[in-house]
């Protein structure tokens, strides 16, 4: 069977579900090509398509939700009443499904990406020095999105994906690992040159120094220390009172820092039209002027609160301080730009990381909440904000 088949009948037995209170299905159709270097060289093309069912029965106790996936051909429908039973076995509070959401206008598809992975892949492996990788993994997808829900709602999209990993010879944590939707996002230029970078300085003898990261070195694996800001805005966790603050309170004494969530980046790893249940998608504060005013909704969040889905949150947006970067690393402030590793405990802040001269350990919110910043910028595709972050006093064991 062709996935228009897989879906229609999918969509057939769901409407034939008479008991159920909403559903959704995401149907995802990829392509993807693939080049390696190293003991595993070779290169390849797959494809595949993915169709997911989300759906919600209510009783008098509350709502049940269940989801599962269909395989190309499958029957859907036993899975459907395994879903139910699911749903039925896991009552929690009633809500009620949001109307439908209009997506958001949001570029997620690089047309040079999409008209040719395979090409991307050779172009994006020509861009790194074949004499110093030890390995290499090249990627490059295309995906078709289209969802569909029981409350009309139906959208398409296409998105794309390029990631490349490398290793570089004479040092086991020489590394590359970089993902974003356009091969011109990437910045593998800069990725080598961090993975290039050998400690120089010495170790330091422990104390408190004024410590500068690069935006590089705070956003080290993906959201870096902000991940403690992610953590806060988790509205199951403020609703168990896992968090330190909620909306309305200060992040912390002195706090500045404005915090955005932004879905609709363009071209940003987390955007995307619409969520994976059809909720909105939008751009929404997390923190203004170090006071805490939101959190990432999905659609029963959203309901249980008596509010309006905003899709969770997604890209990080900060706006550009008002200091030069020449003021920033001045005095004698350390600087860092680059983390070798990287502990945060999500809900308290706290984190430990890693660096040429020792280890950094402190608390993030706090640290991050009153931080001067630089009025240079530096964009990837889950960050908008500031280059430089000076984050005052840290204590370096």
């Amino acid at each position: 069977m062709t996935v228009a088949a897989d879906r229609a009948a999918v969509l057939d037995a769901l409407r034939a579900r008479r008991d159920l209170a909403d559903w959704s299905v995401r149907v995802v159709t990829a392509q993807r090509a693939w080049r390696r270097l190293g003991e595993l060289a070779g290169r390849g093309t797959a494809t595949g398509a993915t169709l997911t069912v989300t759906l919600h029965r209510d009783a008098p106790a509350g709502r049940g939700t269940a989801s599962f996936t269909v395989a190309a051909g499958a029957d859907a429908r036993p899975l459907l009443a395994m879903a139910v039973a699911r749903a039925d076995a896991a009552l929690g509070p009633s809500w009620a499904s949001p109307a439908p959401a209009a997506p958001a206008r949001v570029d997620t598809s690089d047309p040079d990406v999409a008209a040719d992975p395979a090409g991307a892949v050779d172009a994006l492996l020509a861009a790194l020095p074949a004499a110093e990788l030890a390995t290499a993994d090249v990627t490059a997808e295309v995906a078709d999105v289209e969802l569909v829900t029981r409350r009309a709602q139906r959208a398409a999209w296409r998105e794309t994906a390029v990631t490349a990993r490398a290793t570089l010879r004479g040092a086991a944590s020489a590394a590359i690992d970089a993902r974003a939707r356009r091969a011109a996002d990437l910045d593998l230029a800069g990725a080598l040159t961090r993975a290039r970078a050998t400690p120089t300085a010495a170790p330091l003898p422990p104390g408190r120094y004024p410590v500068v990261l690069t935006a590089a070195a705070l956003l080290h694996g993906d959201r870096g220390l902000l991940a403690a800001f992610v953590a806060q805005a988790d509205p199951r966790l403020e609703r168990q009172g896992l968090v330190r603050y909620r909306p309305g309170q200060a992040i912390g004494a002195a706090a500045t820092l404005t915090l955005t969530s932004d879905g609709t980046l363009p071209f940003g790893w987390y955007s995307a039209p619409l969520g994976a249940r059809g909720e909105a998608v939008r751009r929404f504060p997390l923190v203004n002027r170090g006071v805490a005013v939101g959190l990432g909704l999905d659609d029963r969040e959203a309901a249980l609160r008596g509010e309006l889905p905003n899709g969770g949150v997604r890209g990080l947006v900060v706006p550009p301080g008002d200091a030069d970067d020449d003021q920033l690393r001045a005095d004698g402030a350390l600087v860092i730009d680059a983390l070798d590793w990287l502990e945060v405990e999500p809900t308290t802040g706290w984190f430990r990381a890693g660096f040429g001269g020792g280890t950094l350990r402190g608390d993030a919110i706090d640290l991050l909440g009153r931080a001067r910043t630089s009025r240079s910028v530096w964009s990837t595709p889950t960050y908008r904000g500031p280059a430089l972050w000076h984050l005052g006093p840290v204590a370096v064991d």
